[in-house]
């Protein structure tokens, strides 16, 4: 290593060696270490300090003199955006190295091979990736001879956003490097929790190791600062004042003297957009929870207490003062507050209207409780309802006289448009509405409750988590026990729902009626009459329908109940119903949305044909499970989770949140509501080809005003789909006809995707051989949804168009078909459209677009995988018995007219297909789209077999690619030597949903 010359004595007013203002003393440290380094005797420093503390800065200028010096300088930063890159920072830092073509060589190929083995998954609590030794060696020793022609410095700027890739590997060079030239300076900013804690501890261990934490600037300082590019004047008249307003944070008071620059010689301190847009940064940059407690503070001032601040912010108590410690560490507060008045509307001003007002609304509430001022929670209720209308647009003009036009004030009454901040309910309210839920959840469980007996071998089919229920039904009140009047009147409400919970509709409807005839109690029934739109559309006047579409849409923001109606009576679009129901859902993450408002809104997004969205939605809110929820909201958000799932074809996760619904809740205690749960069970059961199993779903015995709701209609629907599984269409199709009916006789006719009936009657109706009449439901179909919206709806009626129509149109309306189909998320209904399109392509002699189809066909995500030959199926009761089909997957592909499915090619006698049985179970599965490691795994045997069989399998049915296999799985003649019974052509993966 040629030797380096030892720096002169330092003079910090040197232009060529200049330190930042005020880090003469750090920048000498620095310097005194690199001269060591010189002399062979390397060390590992760290640059610690808060946001803003001029860490970069004095780190920068450090490298620019060691490389003036002849240093070899190695730089790296950390971002957050690249912490999942595995040796991102050691690349960036070999980037900068003089190496030889073969040592760059060398070290492309080792990064790539850590790159690779550093995604394999680690314990969270380890400092870095799984690198191996012969990385980490060959790594180390490129350093070391960079070191060997001269002396290296590693800088590395904010080292806590590091990938744990690239921390191992510094933690191995530092641990090698202390009789090395090699000089490690690490700077990282101050935060609640270190991200890499063993790093610190690892690092902190060693001999050669060395702190430097860079605190802030004092007045001195300041005044120097503001002497050398102000003036002296200047800085002896304004250094107090400037080191006030920036706590001697180095970046805003830069900024701040920056402000002053910009406008001359005032004779004032100027506080301008710099400061502003420093301030701002700060805060921006330091730790999420610091932020997050700024702005609690920037919305109820200074004065309020610790309790009032966490429980605002939803933070643990003991998590305050370290937050507190942040900022005034940073120099951004003082005495608990901001330094200037204008940081806190700054601050608030950056964030969305939306959130901000749920703050306030938040704020208004805790206020309320704690004895505040009417001006003071009016002043928060005034601010929320701004943000509000800026978040959700102008209302549309009110007509006069209209009730609803106007915004009711903070803490109106039910129809107050509000959306709750985070945890707007208390506790006893919480409290309050789990009884509520449970309540309504456990009545009649283990009793009839309008319930038959449930069959043992249908309970055997969820899990036995379901927790038990009293002996006998549960009363909501006991005469006598009740004396506060507002707490009678909500048992009162709840007594009448608990009639129509269970299908008791004419006790409902008598206690409802001899309610309402007491005067001034009617206006207390709109939220159960609300409640009863949904849930027996056909029982009483919607109250959404006494508004206009517009009025409709204003007034039903907030509350997901509402919009629920609104959306069922035509007054709201599906399209604006989608964007209010996700307010709804937004707030439900913050708290303070009633459970019910939220599986409303979790309804609309499934009525408005926005499966993939319900989705999105149902994890972020599985949040509020447990403690806070009863268990009846938990059973109701894994039911619409199921139906999420089957209406996007991931049957897994359906059966999945159907057993979690009833693990939740027993059967004989879901009320009304049970025809959901079932219906899905049912469906996605039909869907695997589980048939029994589905049958034993749709016989277990409901309420007997089920019929009356729209669970009701999803198990009728679901009962038709399961007919036309089994090849029963003309039942099918008169089941769907009843559903049609149903709808029509509600007047939601309008919203398809609550039961695509018509779909559904055009399927049986190509089962039938009548493609007219299929192809004539699919374009009423189409015609009704309009020019916009329901893009899974849309995508399935134009497949069943093209399915029915002629050649010449089929390729333009499955191109269309897929398009809308991806756009829903409908994974399964969208791989069935993709292999129809490239049968479609290959029809018109376009072999190219067939391939690139087939192509996108295995892209798709696989499906649930189920046992290739389930038991013989026992007699179904609630179906005429008939011979079920082996094949697990329920509707065929969509015959297309004019043109019969192709078959399997002629195949020796004596054997079942053709095929043995190990062929059968790989071919099966090979056609559901599972790859050949996958059939393995699944059967217990080596990729190698698979591959033999899959040979002779293609050999034996003139198969070219994997894709046919679906359509040349045809029927087995009837005199099979193994007795299996006919099949009809085996589908595609993928067409699993029906409807």
């Amino acid at each position: 290593m040629s030797p380096l010359p030892v720096s002169p004595p330092h003079d910090p007013h040197d232009p060529s060696r200049t330190a930042p203002a005020g880090r003469e003393s750090e920048y000498r440290r620095l310097h005194h270490a690199l001269d060591r380094c010189a002399a062979g005797a390397g060390s590992v420093i760290v640059l610690h300090g808060s946001v803003g503390s001029g860490r970069s800065d004095l780190l920068y200028a450090f490298t620019d003199t060691a490389a003036e010096r002849g240093v070899q300088v190695l730089v790296g930063t950390g971002s957050p955006l690249e912490r999942e890159f595995p040796l991102g920072l050691a690349r960036q830092l070999l980037q900068g190295a003089d190496l030889a073509p073969e040592e760059a060589a060398t070290a492309e190929a080792l990064l790539a091979e850590g790159a690779a083995s550093g995604t394999v998954p680690v314990p969270s609590d380890r400092p870095a990736g799984r690198l191996t030794q012969r990385v980490l060696e060959g790594l180390f020793r490129l350093v070391r001879g960079l070191a060997e022609r001269a002396p290296v410095l590693i800088a590395v700027d904010d080292r806590q956003d590091a990938d744990p890739q690239s921390l191992e590997f510094l933690l191995y060079l530092v641990r090698r490097t202390r009789g090395t030239g090699v000089l490690t300076v690490l700077s990282s900013r101050e935060t609640m929790t270190p991200a890499h804690p063993l790093f610190e501890v690892e690092l902190a261990r060693q001999p050669h190791h060395q702190h430097i934490r860079l605190d802030l600037l004092g007045t001195e300082l300041v005044a120097e600062v503001l002497r050398t590019r102000l003036g002296a004047a200047a800085a002896e008249r304004h250094a107090a004042e400037a080191h006030a307003l920036t706590g001697g944070n180095p970046l805003l008071v830069h900024s701040l003297v920056a402000d002053q620059e910009r406008a001359g010689s005032p004779g004032t301190l100027v506080v301008g957009e710099g400061y502003r847009r420093g301030l701002m940064h700060c805060l921006h940059r330091i730790d999420p929870l610091a932020l997050h407690y700024a702005r609690g503070v920037a919305v109820l001032g200074t004065g309020a207490t610790p309790d009032l601040l966490a429980e605002l912010l939803l933070l643990a108590p003991d998590a305050l003062p370290r937050a507190l410690y942040l900022l005034h560490a940073a120099g951004l507060f003082r005495d608990g507050g901001f330094r200037h008045p204008t940081a806190a509307g700054d601050l608030l001003a950056a964030m969305r209207p939306l959130e901000l007002a749920a703050l306030h609304q938040r704020a208004g509430r805790l206020l309320r409780a704690a004895g505040a001022t009417a001006a003071t929670v009016d002043g928060h209720a005034r601010v929320a309802e701004g943000h509000l209308r800026s978040s959700l647009g102008p209302a549309p003009a009110a007509e006069a006289g209209d009730p609803g036009a106007a915004l009711p004030e903070f803490g109106g009454g039910a129809g107050a448009w509000e959306v709750p901040g985070p945890g707007s309910v208390t506790a006893e309210e919480a409290a309050a509405e789990d009884e509520d839920e449970d309540e309504v959840a456990e009545e009649g469980a283990g009793a009839t409750g309008g319930f038959g007996p449930v069959p043992d071998h249908a309970l055997q089919l969820w899990s036995g988590r379901a927790p038990a229920g009293p002996a006998v039904e549960c009363v909501p009140t006991l005469p006598g026990t009740v004396t506060d009047a507002d707490t009678a009147l909500r048992h009162e409400l709840k007594r009448l729902r608990h009639h129509f919970w269970h299908g008791r509709i004419d006790e409902g409807t008598a206690a409802l009626a001899r309610f309402e005839a007491v005067p001034g109690q009617a206006v207390h029934t709109e939220p159960l009459r609300h409640w009863l739109a949904y849930w027996y559309p056909a029982l009483l006047p919607n109250p959404a329908r006494r508004t206009g579409p517009h009025d409709g849409a204003t007034a039903d923001r907030g509350d997901g109940m509402r919009l629920l109606a609104a959306l069922l009576a035509g007054a709201v679009s599906p399209e604006d119903a989608v964007v209010h129901a996700e307010l709804v859902l937004r707030a439900g993450r913050l708290g303070g949305v009633r459970t019910e408002s939220l599986t409303a809104a979790l309804t609309v997004l499934l009525y408005a044909d926005r499966a993939d969205r319900a989705t999105h939605w149902c994890a972020p809110l599985a949040e509020r499970a447990g403690a806070r929820c009863g268990a009846h909201w938990n059973a109701l958000k894994a039911a619409l989770r199921a139906e999420a799932a089957l209406r996007q074809g991931d049957l897994r996760s359906a059966d999945e949140a159907g057993r979690a619904a009833f693990a939740h809740v027993r059967p004989e205690a879901w009320g009304v509501a049970v025809g959901l749960p079932l219906a899905t069970m049912a469906a996605a059961r039909t869907a695997l080809g589980l048939h029994q199993d589905a049958a034993h779903f749709l016989e277990l015995a409901t309420p007997a005003g089920l019929e009356h709701t729209p669970a009701g209609l999803h198990h009728r629907y679901a009962l038709a789909g399961h007919r036309l599984a089994l090849g029963r269409a003309e039942q099918a199709l008169a089941d769907y006809r009843a559903c049609g009916d149903t709808m029509a006789r509600w007047g939601v006719d309008h919203l398809p995707a609550i039961a695509p009936w018509r779909l559904g009657a055009a399927r049986a109706q190509l089962a039938l051989g009548r493609p007219g009449s299929a192809a004539a439901l699919a374009d009423q179909q189409l015609a009704r949804l309009g020019p916009v919206g329901h893009p899974r709806i849309r995508g399935l009626a134009l497949r069943i168009r093209a399915a029915a129509g002629g050649p010449a149109e089929r390729t333009e309306l499955l191109e269309r078909a897929v398009g809308l189909l991806e756009e829903a998320g409908a994974e399964s209904e969208l791989s069935a459209a993709l292999g129809e399109l490239s049968e479609a392509h290959q029809h018109d002699g376009d072999p190219g677009r067939a391939r690139r189809a087939d192509r996108r066909v295995r892209r798709t995500p696989a499906l649930a995988v189920v046992p290739v030959r389930p038991p013989a199926p026992a007699p179904v009761s609630l179906l005429p018995t008939s011979p079920l089909p082996t094949s697990l997957l329920s509707v065929p592909p969509l015959p297309v007219a004019g043109r019969p499915l192709p078959v399997a090619a002629p195949v020796p006698e004596g054997t079942a297909g053709g095929l043995s049985e190990a062929e059968g179970r790989v071919a099966e599965l090979a056609a559901r789209g599972l790859s050949n490691r996958d059939i393995a795994r699944k059967l217990y045997i080596t990729v190698s077999t698979v591959e033999q069989h899959l040979t002779r399998v293609y050999r034996k049915l003139g198969a070219r690619r994997r894709v046919d296999l679906a359509r040349l799985l045809g029927p087995v003649p009837s005199g099979a030597a193994d007795g299996t019974p006919p099949r009809p052509a085996f589908p595609r993966r993928a067409d699993l949903v029906a409807g």
